[in-house]
């Protein structure tokens, strides 16, 4: 595979990756940067970990290092479904500046700030604008950030930005671009449904996906557990005694939840914070600061408070419960097996997640390894006695049933 600058990059744009120690392009990055230097409208579609964020930044930059590009207005617009992962971004894009020595002039708009504070930073003149999506379209509608030089709409975890309460605000924001920007939607996973949302606001896309599956099926190990629900934090408690994990992310779905289980998981001894929508945007900063320096070894997290994170080091995923929808299984593993290294994601099922966990294996390409938590360590046994080992606890949850029904009588 060539470098990045025989991908058609600016010379100064290509020696900022090389500073930051990507000789080569991904996949991705090899289909989508040439796309984008063409002009066209982008979906990007590949899984975590894959590099996409720097796929579409690349091109923004070597915009700004051209000469002849007008160096005033905003030129690329990047919304994200949560702060988190906007800030990530912009972390990002500041790197790849300092890396390549363009001046991009990044700011970062998050909801729940004073507007008037971004009314001031917007004053100052900024080419790359990132921010969640409510913030960004408020600002827009209240013609406080001016459109009319944007050339780049990424819209960054696509598929979680046309979620149906955020639906509305991702079409206003898409009338809202002059028709001659491109336009960018990049996640794991878009599904049909987001592809035909979109389809009006689009001119002729490209789609750009990456063949390669060694994110989901060599670089992470998948385990499956079986256990009945209510015994799941006790699990991670004995998770912990046996594996000590170096960095691990658990995740559930209901967010409502968290706070409950993060005091059961305290009253453990667990050096544990929680984040999620819901909560408080400094309280999550710091939980995050705290994970990512290893002061705390376990995050507990919703699905879209987690969305796009992207810290070094996560040894371990934990699904508590597992998601009626296989892209968030996959959005979820993706957390771990980070930049080359690898992780391990657990399921913890009971015996209709199970046959789930089995479906959603053959549609990803890759394989549960049943296991068995005992006596401080993990096994494996034969796939046939797990099975016996589920079929068996599940008769005596059904008699224990029985019994306690038979009591209330």
């Amino acid at each position: 595979m060539e470098d990045f600058g025989g991908l058609g990059l600016h010379d100064a744009v290509a020696r900022g990756f090389a500073t930051l120690g990507f000789e080569k392009p991904t996949e991705v990055q090899a289909k989508a940067i040439p796309a984008l230097l063409a002009g066209r409208d982008l979906l990007m579609e590949s899984e975590t970990g894959t590099g996409k964020t720097f796929a579409y930044l690349a091109p923004i930059f070597a915009a700004l290092a051209d000469a002849a590009s007008p160096g005033r207005g905003v030129l690329a617009l990047i919304a994200a479904p949560t702060q988190e992962l906007a800030v990530q971004i912009g972390r990002e894009a500041e790197k790849l500046a300092k890396a390549s020595g363009i001046e991009a002039g990044i700011a970062i708009l998050l909801g729940g700030s004073p507007i008037a504070r971004q009314e001031a930073e917007l004053k100052r003149g900024p080419r790359i604008l990132v921010g969640t999506l409510g913030r960004l379209s408020d600002l827009a509608f209240a013609r406080v950030l001016k459109l009319g030089s944007l050339r780049f709409l990424i819209l960054d975890e696509a598929d979680r930005l046309f979620a149906k309460e955020t639906e509305e605000l991702c079409g206003r924001l898409l009338e809202a671009v002059p028709r001659s920007a491109q336009r960018v939607l990049a996640s794991a996973t878009i599904p049909a449904r987001v592809r035909s949302i979109t389809a009006p606001w689009l001119r002729d896309p490209i789609l750009v996906e990456s063949t390669s599956t060694t994110v989901l099926s060599g670089d992470i190990e998948h385990w499956c557990f079986y256990c009945d629900s209510r015994k799941r934090l006790d699990f991670i408690r004995r998770f912990e005694a046996s594996l000590r994990p170096s960095r691990c992310l658990l995740f559930h779905s209901n967010a409502s939840r968290l706070g409950k289980l993060l005091e059961t998981l305290e009253s453990f001894g667990l050096p544990v914070a929680a984040i999620s929508a819901r909560r408080d945007k400094e309280e999550r900063r710091v939980a995050l600061e705290r994970f990512a320096k290893g002061e705390l070894r376990y995050l507990l997290t919703s699905d879209l408070g987690a969305r796009g994170l992207d810290i070094a080091g996560i040894s371990h995923v934990i699904s508590l419960d597992l998601p009626e929808e296989p892209t968030v299984y996959i959005h979820r593993a993706g957390r771990t097996a980070r930049a080359g290294a690898k992780g391990v994601s657990i399921v913890l099922a009971d015996a209709v997640e199970l046959k789930r966990a089995s479906r959603l294996a053959v549609r990803g390409e890759f394989v549960f390894r049943t296991k068995v938590l005992r006596e401080g360590k993990v096994f494996e046994p034969p796939v046939a006695d797990f099975f016996a080992l589920v079929e068996e606890s599940e008769e005596q949850r059904q008699k224990a049933r029985g019994a306690r029904h038979e009591k209330d009588r």
